[in-house]
């Protein structure tokens, strides 16, 4: 492993200004990669969907709970205590464990026969993918320092978002190389359908992330120091916080949640609906949907960006949370539009803009967590957050799928199904952010103060 600096000359370049610490580029590039591998293991369920559920025989009902009540129980259950372990251990062993019950699970879905069986297997991906958020949270202010986090959080955020559409645009082509060599294969093993070929082929891979982890800087801590005698101050305590800031946490969370949920069935679904209604193999979805995305969160991030400077230049880092909830209301149309359609192209173009509300006013999201708690909490409190939006996607998909059928066997309904959810579900939203932004001021300006009156918390960097 690789050695860390010590504290103290932390401190002294803290003080001088920006600073990276050795080996936190690299770093950042291994979590850009897990989180690509991450959504290329998850999508696979989603453009497998079609496939599947003809080989085993599931129901609409039954793909959206695989989809998202394993997600919304792990969120739940492990989420909290993977945060709790990294925020104290070596978080290469606790992500690298993590990323190998992810994969096992990946394979495990190659090997299901039967509804209960796909349900545990995607049980142990959702149990490995929840120490993607806290461990991404936490790892930034460790390794970048000053204006350098911003940038890191930027790219982090940027590049996370494009996993998505990555994990689209790879799993797709995995789907159609499985496809291709299917009929090359060993006799023994063409019994295999592709969609078995294509969950093995992605989980292959895994040694060489586990040794990427190995080699990283993510086991590296920026801990408190005494100076000139005073002893470092003592750990805080995640449920004293947020007492004290329950209002922030609560809107500004309950809001997240209701934004996820906004449009949890539509990435779920899409392609799904998009099969029925014009006959696109799993491969097209992919690259139709990945593309999309792409260029949502491009334009999303770098309009967003723009947006979210000029705003913060004239009312202040709140500019943050107000540009959440202007963005929710600016997604109400296109949501009102998503039943009329008439290819697959314009599905996915609708999508794409949905995506580049998400980014424009997601990208300060990281910044907002790091803010609002202090560093020893930061994996906590992100985990808490983490824990809503488990829940909702838990929760989106199961209903969309368990409505739909009552709306009727005309395959445009499933998307009238997502309708229903995601305007009252940005509404909603909208109204928490408003909520939040006085609360969340309180907060960040209660973390500011605690920093100044703090003399000898390296966390006390300007940032």
């Amino acid at each position: 492993m690789l050695s860390s600096s010590s504290p103290q000359a932390d401190a002294a370049h803290d003080a001088a200004g920006d600073y990276v610490v050795k080996g936190a580029w690299f770093t950042l590039v291994v979590m850009i990669i897990m989180a690509l591998v991450a959504n290329v293991d998850r999508q696979m369920l989603v453009l497998a969907a079609a496939p599947l559920s003809q080989s085993l025989g599931l129901s609409d009902a039954r793909i959206g709970i695989i989809q998202g009540l394993p997600f919304a129980i792990f969120m739940i259950v492990a989420v909290y205590p993977i945060a709790w372990a990294a925020d104290r251990f070596d978080r290469r062993w606790v992500f690298g464990i993590c990323v190998l019950i992810w994969s096992l699970g990946t394979a495990a879905c190659g090997l299901a026969r039967n509804f209960e069986e796909l349900f545990a297997a995607a049980v142990l991906i959702a149990a490995g993918e929840a120490s993607l958020v806290p461990v991404g949270i936490a790892f930034v202010p460790e390794l970048f320092k000053g204006r350098k986090r911003l940038l890191a959080n930027s790219i982090f955020y940027l590049f996370g978002f494009m996993g998505l559409a990555g994990g689209l645009i790879v799993s797709g082509a995995v789907m159609a190389l499985a496809d291709l060599v299917h009929a090359d294969l060993p006799t023994s093993m063409q019994a295999l359908e592709s969609w078995r070929l294509a969950f093995f082929l992605v989980a292959a891979p895994t040694p060489i992330f586990l040794f990427l982890i190995a080699v990283s800087r993510l086991g590296h801590r920026s801990e408190p120091v005494a100076v000139n005698g005073q002893q470092p101050p003592a750990k805080n305590h995640l449920w004293p916080y947020v007492r004290r800031h329950r209002r922030t946490v609560l809107t500004l969370f309950v809001g997240l949640s209701f934004y996820t949920l906004g449009v949890g069935g539509y990435f779920f679904f899409l392609p799904v609906a998009t099969s029925r209604m014009f006959g696109t193999t799993p491969a097209q979805n992919g690259t139709l949907m990945g593309t999309a995305t792409a260029i949502g969160l491009v334009l999303g991030v770098v309009i967003g960006t723009f947006i979210n400077r000029r705003m913060t230049a004239r009312i202040g880092p709140v500019a943050s949370i107000r540009l959440l909830w202007m963005a929710m209301l600016a997604g109400m149309p296109i949501f009102l539009i998503f039943p009329f359609v008439s290819a697959s192209w314009q599905v996915f173009a609708l999508f794409g803009g949905i995506m580049f509300l998400v980014t424009a006013a997601g990208c300060a999201l990281p910044g907002i967590m790091q803010d609002m708690a202090p560093a020893d909490l930061r994996g906590r409190v992100a985990a808490i957050g983490n824990i809503g939006n488990g829940i909702v996607n838990g929760i989106a998909p199961g209903m969309v799928g368990w409505i739909s059928p009552y709306l009727g066997t005309d395959p445009r309904n499933l998307i009238v199904a997502m309708g229903i959810f995601a305007i009252p579900s940005w509404i909603i939203a909208a109204m928490l952010f408003r909520m939040a932004e006085r609360p969340f001021e309180r907060t960040r300006l209660a973390a500011m103060a605690e920093a100044a009156a703090d003399p000898i918390s390296i966390e006390s960097e300007q940032t």
